[in-house]
């Protein structure tokens, strides 16, 4: 799992949707898919439900996803200290 993986899921969460996700990180639908599988692998479990053409959060991925905000958080936090003089 890396900060990438966490900040495609925020941004899947935020947009509900694994297409307008990709475009809105300039990625392609497959490699957006493929890094919420991983992520699915690494914590064992559903993050969101496949249906059709759709996706609806799971009980887990609701539960991640505050952690995971408060994580990309914390990251930009460090480098905003790490940049000043």
């Amino acid at each position: 799992m890396t900060l990438k993986h966490i900040k495609i899921f925020v941004t899947v969460y935020q947009e509900e949707s694994i297409t307008r996700a990709a475009e809105k990180l300039r990625m392609t639908q497959p490699a957006t898919s493929l890094a919420i599988r991983e992520l699915e692998e690494y914590y064992h479990t559903k993050l969101f439900e496949r249906s059709g053409r759709g996706i609806r959060v799971t009980s887990a991925g609701s539960q991640l996803y505050p952690n995971a905000v408060r994580l990309l958080s914390l990251y930009d936090l460090s480098l905003i200290h790490i940049s000043e003089p």
